[in-house]
């Protein structure tokens, strides 16, 4: 308020300043000198501009508030569409990308670079919720996913697509590559130390199909190719890993 005051009488006095040098120069051209001239020339702009300023100024100043009041609304508006999409992309469990979402990133990732597809399978999972429960069940995949998201870092996109399927979308085309981070996995997936809360060891492993090089046909075409290859890892006893190699690529 005190700021608004001070503003009033700023153009109170430069108003009425400019309204008596305007009115001697007048008097002045016409060869009129009159006192009272001068006193309504300084009563008028005293009497007019400070109620007149102080209500332009007030609502100026409403109208600021409230426009910083609607842009730090604005702001948390974006900020909580933002956390909301990125809720509405992840799966609530592992925390990787949902099913949608992932192969939304992917067929965007491979029309900009050289990708490819894995599929993981946990084995015998089934077996593990029937003896041990829903809730070691879900123990185990989220200690199978922050698994993989660690063999990957930041070299590759992941996802639960399933039930306990998930999917890796591989930062190169090299099938000797993708072998390869495949065959990581799926050993560091072997390797975790996972127990009950009853401290009964439970042993994990994974199967994995995958399409090297997925740059060519569509996303679901590439789907479809890891899906069979990783059946075929299923019926090779499981716990290995089977990448198809893309022909003009391993030529």
């Amino acid at each position: 308020m005190s700021r608004i005051l001070a503003k009033v009488a700023i153009i109170a006095v430069v108003s009425t300043a400019f309204s008596l040098a305007i009115t001697g120069t007048i008097m002045t051209a016409n060869g009129i000198y009159h006192k009272i001239g001068y006193v309504i020339a300084a009563v008028c702009p005293l009497l007019i501009s400070p109620p007149i300023s102080l209500i332009v100024l007030w609502q100026s100043e409403k109208l600021k508030r409230a426009l910083e009041a609607l842009r730090l609304v604005k702001e948390e508006l974006e900020a909580t569409n933002a956390k909301l999409f990125e809720k509405s992309t992840r799966d609530s469990m592992t925390g990787m990308l949902n099913r949608e979402a992932f192969f939304n990133h992917v067929n965007h990732v491979r029309s900009r670079q050289a990708c490819s597809l894995l599929i993981i399978d946990v084995d015998h999972f089934k077996k593990i919720n029937d003896v041990h429960g829903h809730y070691v069940g879900d123990a185990a995949l989220m200690a199978i996913a922050r698994c993989i998201c660690d063999c990957m870092g930041i070299d590759g996109i992941t996802g639960r697509i399933g039930g306990e399927e998930f999917g890796v979308c591989l930062l190169t085309d090299n099938p000797s590559t993708v072998e390869a981070i495949a065959e990581d996995i799926r050993r560091e997936v072997g390797q975790l130390v996972f127990v009950t809360t009853d401290d009964t060891p439970v042993a994990l492993s994974v199967s994995i199909g995958g399409s090297a090089d997925i740059s060519s046909d569509t996303v679901a075409d590439h789907f479809q190719i890891a899906d069979r290859k990783l059946y075929e890892a299923k019926r090779h006893g499981r716990n290995c890993v089977f990448i198809h190699a893309n022909f003009r690529k391993a030529a």
